[in-house]
């Protein structure tokens, strides 16, 4: 989390947007939009400022060059951190490598599988402070460089609460204690 980027103004907020805008188009030109044999495509600053500040999951082809290129991973956690409202480390647990909740500073993550449908999972995010900006999405990065999102809707009472399958790229990423989780 980066304390600069919440205490900009509006306006300050607005130019770096537009700085960003800047640099994406001028990666578009040194970048060549596609590679020799035409089914591979370079990614640049654009497609992960797209991806960061959006509410949809990465295409295909940026998930395959997110899995291929450290860089463009690197930059993009970069990203993430700076327009992330919180983020959670890698989780310190006993070799299982499973969790069940991940605590950070004025907020928590909890997963609880539904009495009623028991293959289902509660995702529970609590604020300590339900004043606190409520975020619109949760990232997450697994540990083998794979990434998601999934939007979130308004908090009530302090907490955001969503019902996913168990078997859902969602659960299994926050189940992992290596995985890094952004809400932004």
């Amino acid at each position: 989390m980066n304390d600069t980027w919440k205490s900009l103004s509006s306006a300050d907020k607005q130019a770096a947007e537009e700085a960003f805008s800047a640099l994406s188009i001028f990666d578009d030109l040194g970048d060549a939009a596609k590679a020799k044999d035409g089914r591979d495509q370079t990614f640049g600053f654009r497609d992960i400022y797209a991806f960061a500040t959006g509410l949809e999951a990465p295409t295909q082809a940026l998930r395959e060059a997110l899995l291929r290129d450290r860089r463009l991973r690197s930059d993009l956690d970069r990203l993430l951190d700076k327009v992330s409202i919180y983020r959670f480390p890698k989780v310190a647990a006993a070799s299982s490598g499973a969790v069940d909740g991940r605590d950070g500073e004025n907020y928590r993550i909890r997963l609880k599988v539904s009495r009623a449908a028991p293959e289902q999972t509660y995702v529970i995010i609590e604020f300590d402070d339900p004043r606190a900006k409520a975020p619109a999405a949760l990232f997450f990065r697994m540990p083998d460089g794979e990434y998601g999102v999934h939007p979130l809707p308004e908090p009530e009472d302090g907490a955001i609460q969503i019902l996913v399958d168990n078997k859902s790229g969602l659960v299994i990423a926050l189940r992992n204690v290596d995985t890094e989780v952004y809400l932004r």
